[in-house]
């Protein structure tokens, strides 16, 4: 980039647009989200997400939940936040994904997330029948600092709002997001290390190194 900035363009994205999606969430997203790059087993050593965790997260691409920020100069993406519905039973539904799991990894991931949503408990604690739960929020290195996260989480709440949500959720895995939570008034309503996790069977299967290790669950009402 150079000294002038471009506009960024707001707005959700559209099925025809998934492997550009695929390669930013590959490009900005995967190598530094926390539960990604936190797990642990030693039988498969390479860092990166599973191609059954790509398609869940793209899956909400046709749901309409996707919101993308665009250079409009360049037609690049250069932020992405993905927001799926949660209600009381959602944990009940991710586990039942479980056993048709491919691998290890994506097994363990959608447990964590179960143990996420039912910690959380979003819509008991706001005694609503559902959220819209924003769970993937990045954006391209070279365009941070420009509130661009800020935009896109705003984004999102108008969208939820649009879609006749009463509440706004949001899982956040890094100080600077939960910053973000708090500038837009979102409460943290649970907080957890993710060192401190273990599976069903007592198993540690996540191991985060670095400052970043807490999951930190916000919400607030639209």
């Amino acid at each position: 980039m150079n000294g002038s900035f471009s506009k960024i363009l707001y707005r959700i994205a559209v099925p025809s647009e998934c492997d550009r999606i695929r390669e930013a969430l590959l490009a900005f997203y995967f190598p530094e989200e926390l539960v990604t790059r936190s797990y642990l087993d030693e039988s498969q050593p390479l860092i990166g997400p599973t191609e059954e965790h790509i398609q869940y997260v793209l899956s909400f691409v046709h749901q309409g939940m996707v919101a993308l920020a665009i250079d409009e100069d360049l037609g690049t993406i250069v932020g992405v936040t993905v927001a799926r519905c949660v209600k009381p039973g959602t944990a009940d539904e991710l586990l039942a994904m479980v056993p048709a799991a491919s691998s290890r990894r994506w097994a363990e991931t959608m447990r964590l997330f179960a143990h996420l949503e039912l910690t959380g408990d979003v819509c008991g604690r706001l005694r609503s029948r559902r959220a819209y739960h924003v769970f993937v929020l990045a954006v391209e290195p070279h365009y941070r600092r420009r509130a661009i996260g800020q935009k896109l989480m705003e984004f999102q709440m108008a969208r939820g709002k649009s879609l006749r949500f009463r509440v706004v959720s949001a899982d956040f895995t890094c100080e600077v997001a939960a910053r973000i939570g708090e500038r837009l008034d979102m409460r943290c309503v649970c907080a957890m290390s993710l060192n401190q996790y273990r599976n069903h069977t007592g198993e540690h299967t996540f191991v985060a190194t670095g400052p970043n290790h807490i999951v930190s669950t916000y919400a607030r009402y639209v």
